[in-house]
């Protein structure tokens, strides 16, 4: 049986992808890699999906690569086919991602944490980009998605020293969204969750990938993809209804068209 599964109420809009190890905190084969790129390619495909969680089971979010199922000579692309695949679909998902994070994110978990749009933690989680404590270098996307969030010289005492932050740190630094107790933390994640699911599905679908091209464009290219988005998002029935919606004084009423 894998350790990827997805759970989702028919009612509800929100699916959320668990990482359902936890013997192993939640560590993951690069089989279990493969599946979660599966997953969120299926919740991507899904009009009726509109924004996703993705947790681990039990006591931990994720604690990276689980070696005792490494076997023979890695390769360059057997890490594209599995954790790399993994985050890129969470990164180009046209949905919103939230991670909720309850214990400890290490390694190529760190990674897939931070690669999600929020990030709720416990008060008592704790994260770090542990690569180099066993001699390797960063992957699953962290060289890229760190100096976004948190600048290029932190990024590098991240991933350089390997070292473990607390949650409230990671917050200060930028990693985390927003922190809450382990009783709050569910609550928390499922209002922030379900008011993003309940938004205008393509208009932040065209911020997440507006975003995530920023940094590659110059300001007069970028501006050109703002204008082509705003465009497609104006005629969509979102927009007509929260024009709608403004004119009348009253809350809008998105369905994600």
């Amino acid at each position: 049986m894998g350790s990827i599964r997805v759970e989702r109420h028919d009612d509800e809009p929100v699916a959320t992808v668990v990482i359902a190890n936890p013997e192993r905190r939640n560590a993951i084969s690069r089989e279990d890699a493969r599946a979660l790129a599966d997953a969120f390619r299926e919740i991507d495909a899904d009009e009726a999906i509109r924004g996703a969680i993705l947790t681990g089971e039990g006591s931990a979010f994720c604690a990276g690569l689980d070696l005792t199922t490494v076997e023979g000579e890695p390769s360059a692309d057997l890490v594209d086919r599995s954790f790399h695949a993994a985050v890129r679909e969470i990164a180009t998902c046209s949905v919103p991602v939230v991670a909720r994070v309850d214990g400890p994110a290490v390694g190529a978990g760190a990674s897939l944490a931070v690669a999600c749009d929020l990030v709720f933690a416990a008060e008592d989680a704790r994260i770090g980009f542990s690569f180099t404590k066993i001699g390797l270098t960063a992957d699953t996307g962290a060289t890229w998605t760190l100096p976004r969030l948190v600048g290029a010289q932190t990024a590098f005492d991240l991933l350089a020293s390997g070292r473990i932050l607390d949650a409230p740190e990671a917050a200060d630094l930028g990693l985390v969204t927003e922190t809450a107790s382990a009783d709050e933390l569910d609550a928390l994640v499922d209002r922030r969750a379900t008011a993003l699911a309940n938004g205008p599905t393509r208009a932040i679908s065209a911020i997440r990938r507006l975003l995530r091209r920023a940094n590659a464009n110059t300001i007069e290219e970028h501006l050109e993809l703002e204008a082509g988005a705003q465009i497609d998002t104006y005629h969509t029935a979102d927009s007509t209804e929260g024009v709608l919606a403004f004119t009348e004084n009253r809350d809008p009423e998105f369905e994600g068209r």
